[in-house]
């Protein structure tokens, strides 16, 4: 591995998707690994033969209380977290027209996607200043980038992880900390699936319509090659496309 030696790393929503994949390869690597999500029993089950090499831990990222109870809680000897990646993200609801949906749950994808990013990262970015290395990876969307119909709760909270991470990026910019956003087009995980509260039939007809799609490996792959380059080198962000897309 060229980039630097990152002993700890946390991954927010890592019981499945591209969390899961990400942990996984981390793993793989020897780091240990903070693996959050709200299904302790599912994580269980994934890294269940990881032992002593991960911490794992039920947190909701967009409630306050469950983020600063697992802060709380958290060992010390797990603290100095190296490598947040900020992957936690919901959609529940989406893909119809605003007036059309549930406020509750356009408020949800906000609380999810935004200020579960913004708790995490005011969780653990004073200790990385204070050490003087760290790197957070924001996972954003190309949503981030443009809108589409049915899509503005989501939008817009991807909007807010792209301008969030740009200005954590200018406002660290002179210290040994590292700041990233990976930005994917559609990846084919359980996210549909979820969006459409367990529906599988619609998640599979969603993707079914997609020229392509990409996979949890493929943003993986970007999340790796950031944070294996040189300490003195700061990825500020990855856009991932497939060669197929609309």
């Amino acid at each position: 591995m060229s980039g630097p030696s990152l002993g700890i790393c946390l991954i927010t929503g890592a019981s499945s998707g591209i969390g899961q994949t990400l942990a996984q390869r981390l793993l793989g690597r020897g780091y240990r690994v903070i693996c959050l999500a709200r299904r302790e029993a599912r994580l269980r089950e994934v890294f269940a033969s990881f032992g002593e090499q991960v911490y794992l831990a039920a947190v909701d990222v967009a409630n306050t209380t469950s983020v600063s109870e697992f802060v709380r809680a958290l060992p010390s000897e797990w603290k100095p977290v190296d490598l947040l990646v900020a992957n936690a993200g919901s959609d529940v609801g989406g893909r119809r027209p605003f007036v059309d949906g549930d406020a509750n749950d356009w408020m949800s994808t906000i609380n999810t996607n935004v200020n579960g990013v913004i708790q995490m990262c005011h969780a653990f970015l004073p200790s990385m200043q204070q050490r003087g290395c760290g790197h957070v990876v924001t996972i954003g969307s190309t949503a981030g980038l443009r809108a589409y119909v049915g899509g503005a709760a989501y939008v817009a909270s991807k909007h807010a992880v792209k301008a969030l991470t740009e200005t954590l990026r200018l406002e660290l910019k002179n210290t040994a900390v590292r700041i990233t956003e990976v930005a994917p087009g559609t990846v084919q995980t359980g996210f549909a699936e979820a969006r459409h509260r367990g529906d599988r039939a619609r998640a599979d007809a969603f993707y079914a319509e997609l020229p392509a799609a990409l996979t949890p490996d493929d943003v993986a792959n970007a999340v790796l090659f950031a944070i294996d380059q040189p300490p003195h080198v700061n990825i500020g962000q990855i856009l991932i496309t497939p060669t197929l897309d609309k």
